[in-house]
């Protein structure tokens, strides 16, 4: 499937030193331990897509363990609830809870 002349900008701008797009994946890449190549003012096109996949990448699996997190708090009880406060109250009073 071809690229929508839309991607196409986003990406040729995010290949370019000091386009708001170039700096925004320079902080997201930055933010994900993506290593971006330093040197010349221009991305490849291999880069700069590598880079983007990556981001939306981790995007994704931060959305899916979100989803994750959710289901397993939806399926909580009061029951469950009680007993982690329980658990949090005795440890705050226990004397190995101060170290």
């Amino acid at each position: 499937m071809p690229i929508d002349p839309d991607t196409d900008r986003t990406v040729q701008a995010a290949r370019t030193a000091g386009t708001p797009e170039h700096d925004a994946l320079a902080v997201l890449a930055a933010r994900g331990g993506i290593r971006l190549p330093s040197g010349a003012g221009q991305l490849s096109e291999a880069a700069a897509l590598a880079a983007l996949i990556e981001v939306g990448r981790q995007a994704l699996q931060e959305q899916v363990l979100e989803a994750e997190y959710q289901a397993i708090a939806a399926e909580q009880d009061d029951e469950d609830r009680a007993v982690r406060a329980a658990l949090r109250r005795r440890r705050r009073s226990s004397p190995e809870g101060d170290r």
